[in-house]
């Protein structure tokens, strides 16, 4: 099947208008800006500017320990992959299979703490949220762990040997080993890290 034919019988459009509702406020302006520590940056404390016209949008966060937080990563393709991480991931796993910001869509997900929030002045406090000062923020949704949490989720060897050499935040999980038919020998394109 093309990709006309998927488009055609998937979507009624091949472009879609997605309009920011806030904006990232943050230590950092650059990736290189960004300390690759044991933390990562789940130690940061960060704010989102919700623009006027929907900060009454906040109404009934109260009671949330954490939301999720999308956003769209515009400083994308000034990536890079730290090089002590460069021989981390198989050559087989692709943009698809990884969370590295260069993508076809650059659209970023956090799970952060909220930490306060304020309807009057559109201002949110987070910990955690892994986004440059003025990054375009999508959307934001209360994270409820009955619907966002999967604890028998598994994940690659490889990925679970990433974890544990860099101790990201100290979380167990499970290891899911790789499946039969993956060619480990099919080459990599530059820029497809982890």
């Amino acid at each position: 099947m093309s990709e006309t034919d998927v488009q055609t019988q998937q979507a009624p459009a091949r472009e879609f208008a997605v309009r920011p509702v806030g904006y990232v406020r943050a230590a950092y302006t650059r990736p290189e800006d960004v300390p690759h520590t044991h933390h990562g940056w789940t130690a940061d404390v960060s704010h989102i500017q919700i623009l006027p016209r929907y900060a009454g949008l906040l109404g009934g966060l109260t009671g949330y320990s954490h939301i999720i937080v999308l956003f769209w990563v515009h400083r994308a393709k000034e990536w890079k992959i730290p090089k002590e991480h460069r021989h981390e991931k198989p050559r087989h796993v692709k943009v698809f299979a990884t969370r590295m910001p260069v993508r076809p869509n650059p659209i970023g997900m956090s799970v952060v703490e909220l930490v306060d929030f304020s309807r009057e002045t559109g201002s949110v406090t987070v910990k955690g949220l892994d986004a440059l000062d003025g990054t375009p923020v999508l959307d934001i949704k209360p994270y409820i762990p009955n619907f966002d949490s999967c604890p028998d989720a598994t994940i690659p060897d490889w990925v679970a040997r990433h974890l544990e050499s860099h101790l990201h935040s100290g979380r167990p999980h499970h290891h899911h080993h790789t499946h039969h038919g993956e060619d480990a020998g099919e080459g990599g394109k530059e820029g497809d890290e982890p």
